[in-house]
């Protein structure tokens, strides 16, 4: 699948991406092409049933994925190979000023994306080790697929301070929209609301993933993680799946002591 973007396009975006703080992020929903994403969105709408559900817990629930890409139909396959080509990743490190980027070819915790009404997915940040490619996970590109989507369904995708106490962008999960942003331990995100769309809907999206072989110490608070880390907003608290929500407390804690002690040992 070709893909023309403007170079005036990528420009903007780059301005608008490296300018944000506390970490890098824009809307890149000008990087696609309008009838693309709507064969990919209705292809995705008719094999909805083909998607495994994944485990629910405490901070995600009814979602499914579908992350082998020989497994996917045909236009959602095509788009996902072109966005993980060189030429695209060329684009993300023109966007991004991160070099030799690297694509999943596993897709780990990608591809095709669909929650149902009362899903939710909480604040967190992400894994942000790959051990099957010895790299580090820097980028998250999503790119949302739903065509009749309406905002007192709640879904939109936000993204939060460092310490997790203020959003400080939210995007509306409409088809033509994407978000591409930094992932490091310090990026929370999630659509932390449980859906209010109809039985049958299904919030629809691609989220792939990019990696390079070593990245800024200073962005690395767990050491190397592959876990993903949940957290509770102002007033929210956790509830359901006590145990499990305290087992991956503690193996956190445990993570970021021991990160802690090697950056203490090379000081």
């Amino acid at each position: 699948m070709d893909m023309h973007i403007a170079p005036a396009t990528v420009r903007q975006i780059a301005s608008e991406f490296r300018s944000r703080r506390p970490y890098g992020y824009a809307a890149v929903g000008g990087l696609f092409d309008a009838a693309t994403l709507r064969d990919v969105a209705r292809e995705v709408e008719a094999n909805l049933a083909r998607y495994p559900q994944e485990e629910n817990i405490y901070a995600s629930y009814r979602k499914h994925r579908l992350s082998v890409l020989d497994e996917m139909p045909g236009h959602a396959r095509a788009f996902v190979a072109s966005l993980n080509a060189p030429p695209f990743l060329r684009v993300l490190s023109e966007i991004t000023g991160i070099e030799n980027l690297q694509p999943d070819p596993e897709l780990r915790g990608g591809g095709i994306h669909a929650i149902g009404r009362g899903g939710y997915l909480k604040l967190h940040t992400d894994f942000n080790w790959h051990r099957g490619l010895s790299m580090y996970r820097r980028l998250n590109l999503l790119v949302y697929l739903n065509e009749e989507w309406q905002d007192a369904w709640n879904g939109n995708i936000e993204l939060w301070s460092a310490d997790a106490q203020e959003r400080i962008f939210s995007l509306s999960p409409r088809i033509g929209h994407a978000l591409l942003f930094e992932t490091n331990d310090i990026s929370y995100h999630g659509h932390p609301d449980a859906l209010e769309c109809p039985e049958g809907v299904f919030r629809k999206s691609i989220a792939l993933y990019y990696y390079t072989p070593s990245r800024p110490p200073a962005e690395i608070r767990f050491g190397k993680s592959e876990m993903t880390n949940f957290v509770e907003r102002p007033a929210e608290k956790f509830e359901a799946d006590k145990v499990r929500r305290l087992r991956h407390r503690l193996q956190l804690q445990a993570k970021r002591f021991a990160h802690s002690l090697k950056r203490s040992d090379k000081d």
